[in-house]
């Protein structure tokens, strides 16, 4: 895949994303959403509702499952597709512009959004960057929060796949590293109850931003 003729299509693109969308080329999708989060919603430990900021939100059933729970949504992708399908999600349960919003953007260029919401929530975006932004990742996540704002994270975490990618490869220790310098992790648990191709290669953590000092 190529951006013109000048160099090859990298994660970095959305026209990278978009091919993939385009081709059916989507092994993060669950088409479904996502087990453990609707485990930890029914739990007694599960957040009020509040605005939560989905990001890669990809076709939406994670924010759907938020909405269904009374949250306010806001699903960010800037694959096209993604966005087009996540809005007919919205549309079908007549929560688009009510309480379900899209913004069709580069998770780093959300700068307008800084401090707006009381959730982040991360389900497959992080592995899906290049390593190299993940810092960036924890600063835009940070970003995005309110002062006592809450990152509810479902982390893909393999090694399996070596320095290749997307995914690209994600552990524990890395989460623990590249998100303690901002939060404060609340709960960290392995769920029981992921997809089969994804079991016990998951890790639950819902962390608190931490306060200026």
């Amino acid at each position: 895949m190529a951006a013109g003729t000048d160099r090859v299509l990298t994660v970095d693109d959305k026209e990278y994303w978009e091919t993939l969308y385009k081709i059916g080329k989507t092994p993060w999708e669950l088409n479904t959403h996502a087990p453990p989060l609707k485990t930890f919603l029914d739990s007694p430990y599960a957040v009020r509702p509040g605005s939560i900021a989905v990001l890669g939100c990809g076709t939406g059933h994670d924010c759907m499952l938020f909405a269904h729970y009374g949250f306010t949504v806001v699903g960010i992708d800037f694959a096209p597709s993604a966005i087009k399908a996540t809005t007919e999600k919205f549309q079908k349960a007549d929560i688009l512009g009510k309480t379900g919003y899209l913004i069709e953007k580069d998770i780093f260029s959300l700068h307008e959004y800084a401090g707006g919401f009381d959730y982040v929530l991360e389900h497959t975006c992080f592995c899906s960057i290049d390593p190299n932004q993940r810092n960036r990742y924890a600063y835009a996540a940070r970003d995005l929060l309110k002062p006592n704002g809450k990152l509810i994270g479902l982390w893909w975490v393999f090694d399996r796949l070596g320095s290749g990618g997307p995914p690209f490869a994600v552990t524990k220790n890395q989460i623990m590293d590249t998100f303690s310098k901002f939060f404060d992790f609340e709960i960290v648990y392995v769920p029981k109850d992921s997809v089969p191709e994804r079991k016990d290669a998951e890790l639950f953590t819902l962390m608190a931003k931490r306060q200026a000092d």
